[in-house]
């Protein structure tokens, strides 16, 4: 592929760096081992250069020359000197597991990712999302980008929960990855001892709470939890936090997803810090 004067390599399928990309895509231990996440789509693409990220290599399709976006992008990532390698369609279309392949995949460090602070040293503002064992990687991505859009501070996945780094949570954040303060626990007792010693108060999310939680006041530090897709938060778990909340739903509901209860419960927490005339 040329654009302008510069004419990017091009892999063949059995390439090795094609080899490992598709080993970082499906291997959580792999992406571990590398300390990268692999980004897939233009606008993720623009997401991971807006928030300064160094981005190992790109790998792009022709079809990416062919929309004025598509050039723009290639045009920051020669800006940005990042290495750009050309693959033919199917051969991208083999390296994504999405239903609309992406012109464009991003190797991306996660060294730059890993130093944030996922619950901030400021007590005053915090407002922390925690997933407790929620599994589904779309769902943790979707639980990410409505924590960044509510202006949340932090965001921690603990127990057995997806990986933030997967590249269907990647893909449902949106880009949130890049901006939100994030961390993954295996533990939550040494979580729960940093939420205590910063004086943040710990509210779960949970259908048979009495206090509704459009009457809680949530204008102070707070880390919000939310259980996993099955059963939820664990009894014990709940035993440990200072208190829960439910949405109230009408009769035969039970529940909603845990990434709508999480968009819900952040953006009323946004909704009571705004200050009067504020957008």
């Amino acid at each position: 592929m040329a654009i302008g004067s510069r004419v990017y390599p091009r892999l063949g399928r059995a390439h090795p760096d094609l080899r490992r990309l598709r080993a970082l895509r499906r291997d959580r231990a792999a992406r571990d081992a590398a300390g990268v996440l692999v980004a897939e789509g233009i606008h993720l693409a623009g997401e991971a250069l807006a928030a300064g990220m160094a981005i190992e290599r790109a790998i792009v399709s022709p079809s990416l020359q062919e929309t004025d976006e598509g050039r723009a992008l290639l045009a920051r990532l020669d800006a940005g000197a990042v290495p750009v390698f050309e693959v033919e369609a199917p051969v991208m279309e083999g390296l994504q597991d999405a239903r609309s392949p992406q012109p464009v995949l991003l190797v991306v460090p996660r060294d730059a990712l890993s130093g944030r602070r996922a619950v901030p040293g400021h007590p005053g503002v915090a407002l922390v999302a925690v997933a407790a064992g929620v599994q589904d990687p779309g769902n943790l991505g979707a639980m990410l980008r409505s924590a960044d859009a509510a202006g949340a501070t932090g965001f921690v996945a603990v127990g057995p929960s997806a990986d933030f780094f997967h590249p269907r949570a990647v893909r449902a954040s949106m880009g949130a990855i890049f901006r939100l303060p994030c961390a993954q626990e295996t533990e939550v007792e040494p979580l729960l001892a940093e939420l205590r010693g910063l004086g943040i108060r710990t509210l779960a999310a949970h259908p048979a709470a009495e206090l509704r939680y459009d009457l809680c006041d949530l204008r102070g530090p707070v880390a919000l939890f939310f259980g996993g897709e099955g059963g939820g938060l664990s009894a014990d778990l709940l035993g440990r936090l200072d208190g829960a909340v439910r949405i109230p739903m009408r009769p035969g509901v039970e529940s909603l997803s845990v990434s709508a209860a999480a968009a819900v419960l952040l953006f009323e927490a946004a909704r009571q810090r705004r200050t009067p005339g504020s957008a």
